[in-house]
């Protein structure tokens, strides 16, 4: 029991890594391979806040949230009004200087040892309502009309402007966002795996992140999270297969890219009021009856 909890409790943590390449990726049509250098500044931020200046464990999650949104906007503000290919090598930079940055500040950081000793503050009741926060929020967000609108700016950015939209403004929050919550999910990984390394989650584990949306769906929330479930589940259960994991992930991008250009689960969202009416539907009436 103890085993398949902690399956969930990991399989949940990288949920909401890749829930949080959606709103980039899948609305706003930005790709950045920078999202685990955002989880690795918040572990870090989150581990030493705690460990090093005796921050409570909450105040270290804020604290690492904030750093988030600060870097986030750091990087965004001189970058986000390039074009979407330099945008991408902005953010593989990002990355790597993270990394450097790390193995550099080693009385700090640790270095290549990393930080090992934090507390375990953080179980599956904490991640599962974590996740479902996000997906609802994420689930309305889209509806909205700044998430329309960033669905816009996604097909056609010179489109999007001419009709109104501020283009740099939907992209910087967004950006902010994305960082902030990936910030917060590194805090989170911090408090529950007890150990972090600078190689955690380089530029190759952004780009992971962003496959697993792409397969799911890029206009499908529910492909985005069924998919990660689905992914992180086999490796955890099946660790011998591993290496397997991965193999399999690349033939069905291949696939996908062959035969479903929207991904597997395309423009389908889950719906409860969806399901109701299609029972419903299904219902005899009372003429059917008789």
């Amino acid at each position: 029991m103890m085993f398949y909890a902690r399956v969930l409790e990991i399989t949940l943590l990288y949920t909401i890594f890749v829930i949080w390449i959606y709103p980039l990726t899948g609305l706003t049509g930005l790709f950045s391979l920078g999202q685990g250098a955002f989880i690795v500044l918040g572990a870090y931020t989150a581990a030493i806040s705690y460990l090093k200046f005796g921050f409570n464990p909450v105040i270290a999650i804020i604290f690492a949230v904030l750093l988030g949104i600060a870097v986030g906007a750091l990087i965004g503000l001189p970058t986000l009004r390039l074009r979407k290919d330099y945008f991408l090598l902005i953010t593989f930079g990002f990355s790597e200087m993270m990394r450097g940055l790390l193995l550099w500040t080693a009385q700090l950081t640790g270095g290549a040892m990393g930080i090992a000793g934090i507390p375990k503050y953080v179980r599956l009741p904490t991640i599962s309502i974590s996740v479902l926060v996000i997906l609802l929020f994420m689930s309305n967000l889209k509806k909205t009309r700044f998430g329309k609108n960033c669905i816009a700016i996604k097909d056609d950015e010179l489109a999007a402007s001419a009709i109104g939209i501020n283009v740099f403004s939907h992209k910087m929050k967004v950006f902010m966002l994305s960082a902030a919550v990936s910030a917060y999910a590194g805090a989170l990984y911090a408090f529950n795996i007890m150990f972090i390394e600078p190689n955690l989650f380089n530029w190759i584990e952004s780009a992971k992140l962003i496959i697993i949306v792409f397969v799911g769906g890029l206009n499908s929330l529910t492909g985005a999270f069924l998919t990660s479930v689905i992914y992180y589940t086999f490796g955890e259960v099946f660790r011998f297969a591993n290496v397997w994991r991965d193999v399999i992930l690349g033939f069905i991008v291949i696939l996908v890219i062959l035969f479903r250009e929207k991904g597997l689960f395309g423009n389908w969202e889950f719906s409860i009021t969806k399901i109701f009416r299609f029972l419903i539907h299904r219902l005899p009436t009372s003429k059917e009856g008789k």
